[in-house]
C-alpha cells in the first residue's frame, strides 16, 4: 500500500472524506491529541501498530504537545488509529471512544487545563462548564454550550465539532469520571456532520 493511503472500509472512508470536506488547514488542534491517538494504538498493538498508522497517514511521531497542527491531519490519523484498534475495542465506534478518552485524559493533565481542573474542585458540573470554554485553547474552532436539566444531568450542544459522535462521547465520559462520580452516562445525537448534542448524567 502506498504511503499516505488509509486502509479503511468504504463506509468509514466515506465518512472521513465528508468530514475532510468541511475542514481545512486553518482549523488546528494541539499535538497532544495526535500523540494521544498514537498512545492508544501503542497500548493495544505496540510499536508495530503505531508504525503502520504513521505509514498509512504519511505522518511522523515528532508532534510537540503544545504546538498546533492542521486538523485534517488529525482526522486522518484518528480514523486510521480507530480502524487499527477496532478489533480490540469491539468495533470502530468503540475504538473512537477510546481515542476520545485518551485525548481528554491528556488534555486534563496538560498545561492548558491543569488550573481549570483545580478551579472545578471535583464538581462535575463546574468542570463541564469550564472545559467547554477551555477546550478552545486546544482547538481553534467549534462552539460548545452546556444546559443543565437537573442536579446531575445536562445537555452539551456542539457546533462545527468535526469529529464523530463516539469520539466526543469518550471525551465527555473521561472528563466526568475524573471527578469521581459514578454511573456516568453519555449519549450523543448527531444533528448533522458538524453538529451534535450530548445528554450526560451521573450519580
Amino acid at each position: 500500500m502506498p504511503q499516505g493511503t488509509l486502509d479503511l472500509p468504504e463506509d468509514i472512508a466515506r465518512d472521513l472524506t465528508a468530514r475532510l470536506g468541511v475542514t481545512n488547514d486553518e482549523d488546528t488542534s494541539r499535538g497532544m491529541f495526535f500523540l494521544g491517538a498514537l498512545d492508544a494504538v501503542r497500548f493495544q498493538g505496540g510499536e508495530k501498530a503505531v508504525a503502520s498508522i504513521l505509514e498509512q497517514t504519511g505522518e511522523t511521531a515528532d508532534y510537540v504537545p503544545t504546538q498546533s497542527y492542521p486538523f485534517p491531519r488529525f482526522l486522518r490519523l484518528a480514523y486510521a488509529a480507530a480502524w487499527q484498534l477496532a478489533p480490540q475495542m469491539g468495533d470502530f465506534d468503540g475504538a473512537m471512544r477510546q481515542i476520545g478518552t485518551q485525548a481528554m485524559l491528556d488534555f486534563l493533565h496538560s498545561m492548558f487545563a491543569r488550573e481549570l481542573v483545580h478551579q472545578a474542585g471535583g464538581d462535575p458540573k463546574r468542570l463541564m462548564e469550564v472545559m467547554q470554554s477551555a477546550y478552545r485553547m486546544a482547538l481553534n474552532f467549534g462552539e460548545r454550550t452546556v444546559e443543565w436539566v437537573g442536579p446531575t444531568a445536562g445537555r452539551i450542544s456542539m457546533t462545527r465539532t468535526l469529529m464523530p459522535v463516539p469520539y466526543t462521547e469518550g471525551i465527555l465520559r473521561a472528563a466526568l469520571e475524573v471527578t469521581g462520580v459514578r454511573d456516568v452516562q453519555v449519549k450523543g445525537h448527531a444533528l448533522s456532520i458538524v453538529e451534535a448534542f450530548y445528554d450526560i448524567s451521573w450519580s
